[in-house]
């Protein structure tokens, strides 16, 4: 997709840029820094550019706490993996493929991680 100009508004200032995204993302983009301008505003008076920088800072916490939870993540998911892979060569089960092994995964260790998941999501 070719870059185009592409009008936005952020705490309520005009401003051009170049993109290539659709605009159903910019919209999303500029939504979400509009609300963060606007969470900042809320604490009190302060210059537009004292407010774009704590708006900048919120939204870099965001950013890292969203990869720590990923990391997290793709962490249970190696392991999951690795289980899985293990039970798959054999692990030293004598089974015969119609059933899990003793000690496998089991429905309720899908619904911890579910758990896990939705609980790093919630911080």
């Amino acid at each position: 997709m070719e870059a185009r100009k592409v009008e936005i508004t952020l705490h309520g200032k005009q401003f051009t840029i170049r993109t290539a995204e659709p605009q159903e993302v910019i919209d999303e983009i500029v939504g979400y820094a509009n609300v963060k301008l606007d969470e900042i505003g809320k604490v009190g008076p302060m210059s537009p550019h004292n407010t774009a920088l704590m708006a900048l800072l919120a939204v870099v916490e965001d950013l890292f706490n969203e990869r720590k939870m990923l990391g997290a993540l793709k962490e249970r998911i190696r392991m999951k993996s690795a289980l899985i892979l293990d039970m798959l060569e054999g692990g030293g089960s004598s089974n015969n493929g119609d059933n899990p092994p003793a000690g496998g995964i089991t429905y309720s260790d899908v619904q911890e991680d579910q758990r896990g998941v939705n609980e790093a999501i919630a911080e």
